[in-house]
């Protein structure tokens, strides 16, 4: 059997991880534990010119910050491996790079999981329809078995 988990650092992740720990133990299960890092892009907004044109973040490459920002999510994936390993539990990790609701997706496609188990941040529904929801979208284009956690 194998389980996939994103984790990102966030309390209802490790719920999902806490959650996979005990399906997989008595299976002996794999678990796949991935961080997706968004493009360094999306965390500046784009901005309105006085011309009325918006404008998105242009510069160079931050190499520096972008190694900063992966070696977070890497940070994030050895704790969660160490937690795996305290169980004996066999885990490997995956650190990708794009929007986290498709990226989850897409290693789900690739992986095939049995299990897909993610967190939830628990948002209300004015909530998800303005900020969308990972889990929701999770949840309704993986072709894996999904569990959402809170």
């Amino acid at each position: 059997m194998k389980f996939l988990i994103p984790i990102d650092g966030s309390q209802s992740s490790e719920h999902a991880l806490a959650k996979a720990l005990i399906f997989a133990a008595p299976l002996q299960a794999e678990i796949v534990l991935l961080t997706v890092v968004e493009p360094l892009s999306s965390y500046v907004p784009e901005v309105m010119m006085p011309t009325g044109d918006w404008v998105g973040w242009r510069g160079l490459p931050d190499v520096e910050l972008e190694r900063k920002i992966l070696n977070a999510g890497q940070a994030l994936l050895q704790k969660a491996q160490d937690t795996c390993q305290l169980s004996q539990l066999e885990s490997r990790t995956r650190l990708e790079t794009g929007q986290p609701r498709d990226v989850i997706c897409h290693v789900a496609k690739e992986e095939n999981p049995d299990l897909l188990i993610l967190g939830s941040r628990g948002l209300g529904s004015l909530e998800r329809l303005m900020l969308g929801s990972v889990s929701d979208y999770v949840m309704h284009h993986c072709i894996s078995p999904v569990l959402i956690v809170r």
